[in-house]
């Protein structure tokens, strides 16, 4: 994915959504956050339309290391094993291939576990691509050769992204300029977070 592309979906994420979920399969990790400022195509009309769970994975050289100041030492099990647990991303800190952000992750947290294939900054170092993301008390950095997103719909291609974070925006201005009236859209947690800029 080129630059432009992750920057829109880091965005997405990042600004109300949360971690919701982990997992690693051979040379796969996946990585699934919900609340997304996606467009979401396939939900039915008297549905919101922000997209309730993005996967991201990576493959290829896949590695991960997750990040903690907890005081729970298997947090990362209970947290892929219970789909109730949510890590709220801290405000716009979740992107893609911040080599300096990564830096920064490695000395922030108190707990560091590795969950695959990880050797410290030369394993950042030499990566294709990787996320890096602070959520609530816990981090990680993911990465691998080859990303992929997929939802609800099936995979999303580039272009597919770029395309449902602006129908989002434009879902989001109109989610604001019908509240309270009688053709009101359903009430939508990301929209009703993200509050528009007062005029006066």
């Amino acid at each position: 994915m080129n630059k432009d592309t992750l920057h829109i979906l880091a965005e997405a994420i990042s600004d109300v959504g949360s971690w919701w979920c982990w997992g690693v399969h051979e040379d796969t990790v996946q990585l699934e956050f919900c609340d997304i400022m996606l467009y979401d195509e396939t939900k039915q009309a008297n549905e919101p339309r922000t997209t309730d769970v993005l996967a991201v994975r990576f493959s290829g050289h896949a590695f991960a290391v997750f990040f903690d100041d907890l005081e729970e030492p298997d947090w990362h099990i209970r947290f892929r094993e219970d789909d109730s647990v949510l890590y709220p991303v801290d405000a716009y800190c979740l992107g893609f291939d911040d080599l300096k952000e990564a830096e920064a992750l490695l000395n922030a947290y108190d707990h560091r576990t590795v969950v695959k294939d990880f050797s410290g900054p030369e394993t950042v170092a030499a990566a294709k691509h990787f996320l890096c993301a602070r959520c609530d008390g816990v981090g990680c950095i993911v990465g691998g050769d080859e990303i992929q997103v997929a939802g609800r719909k099936g995979r999303y291609t580039e272009e597919e992204i770029k395309t449902a974070s602006e129908k989002w925006w434009e879902y989001w201005k109109d989610y604001w300029r019908l509240r309270e009236t009688e053709n009101a859209y359903p009430k939508d947690y990301a929209c009703e977070v993200t509050i528009p800029v007062s005029e006066d």
